[in-house]
């Protein structure tokens, strides 16, 4: 029996070819019946899905993928990433088009999950949560022609074409001229894991902003963290003799500032009477603590709404030309300074 093409599939089963991708990627944005409706005509006519085929180049598959940072350790445990994630999902569905994860899960010798979706053209955009991407994935990206965007922790230094990110130096500038302006001498920052850009840039402004006030902020009042509530609870409680009374603390994330006020606490000393912390995303748990948490805020809604409205125009094969979008970030005063 000849093999039929993905056209002449959607003809048969009644469908658009976008519906027929949804249910060959088991997309949820289509019934079970038609799922199984389509199947069952691709099964019956032999038909293969191979999006690298000639002639499915142009077709649209209707599905967008979302790349995690290669740190992430599962939605529980980076909120803003997951939080990123489902709203700008529910902002595509609503467009007809469906948003699925991408790790780098290497289940296939050293090829990454990223780089088989992109020889596969399993996606009509990418969405990347990273700083940058590495020269094979570059290379592989502009030989398949896939536009892709990239969110939150990118490096806006790179030449890539769409990029939306907050601000961190300048945000981490900013709440080190705060603490100095309050008349603050002593310092701690608080990083996430040292080797991302965003914590880079966070501690670049920081220091910089002491620096510019005529203090300095040494060594080891600067404790690295990994983002996480209970690691940073027991790293401030092991080093508790460095918060001394009229100490000021920048935790690089909210879930940190709560983890060091917990430590804090358990050890005896106040916040913010002993010591003024400033968090930084402004997430919904920095009003769940006593004393509530003074934080930056960034406008995520504005990222969201970026980020899904470049996709649906890029998923349409539309042509839009370099985008850089820089979030400030907005300080948020609570009870912790």
């Amino acid at each position: 029996m000849k093999t039929i093409t993905s056209t002449e599939l959607a003809k048969l089963a009644g469908v658009s070819q976008s519906t027929v991708s949804r249910c060959l990627n088991n997309s949820p944005l289509v019934s079970a019946e038609t799922r199984e409706r389509v199947l069952n005509i691709a099964s019956q006519y032999s038909f293969q899905f191979n999006s690298n085929a000639r002639g499915l180049r142009t077709n649209r598959t209707g599905v967008v993928g979302y790349v995690f940072s290669e740190d992430f350790e599962g939605f529980a445990n980076h909120y803003i990433q997951s939080d990123l994630y489902f709203r700008i999902r529910n902002k595509l569905i609503a467009n007809h088009l469906d948003l699925v994860p991408v790790f780098d899960d290497k289940s296939d010798g050293n090829i990454s999950n990223i780089e088989k979706s992109i020889n596969n053209r399993r996606f009509d955009a990418l969405i990347i949560n990273r700083p940058r991407i590495n020269d094979k994935v570059g290379t592989l990206l502009e030989k398949s022609g896939i536009p892709h965007i990239f969110v939150y922790d990118t490096d806006m230094n790179m030449n890539y074409t769409c990029m939306i990110s907050p601000d961190h130096k300048s945000i981490g500038y900013m709440v080190g001229d705060i603490f100095c302006k309050k008349g603050y001498r002593r310092f701690i920052e608080i990083t996430g894991p040292p080797d991302r850009s965003d914590v880079i840039n966070k501690h670049k402004g920081f220091s910089e902003a002491i620096k510019a006030n005529g203090y300095q902020i040494e060594d080891k009042f600067i404790l690295n963290g990994q983002y996480k509530f209970e690691h940073t609870r027991d790293l401030v409680k092991k080093n508790t003799e460095l918060f001394l009374h009229g100490t000021c603390c920048f935790a690089h994330n909210d879930f940190m500032a709560l983890g060091a006020i917990e430590g804090l606490k358990q050890a005896g000393i106040k916040v913010p009477e002993d010591v003024a912390i400033i968090g930084y995303d402004n997430i919904p748990m920095s009003t769940w603590a006593k004393p509530e948490l003074t934080t930056v805020a960034i406008d995520y809604e504005k990222i969201i709404n970026v980020a899904s409205q470049w996709v649906i125009e890029l998923s349409q094969n539309k042509q839009i030309s370099e985008r850089k979008v820089v979030i400030e970030g907005k300080l948020i005063y609570r009870d912790t300074f």
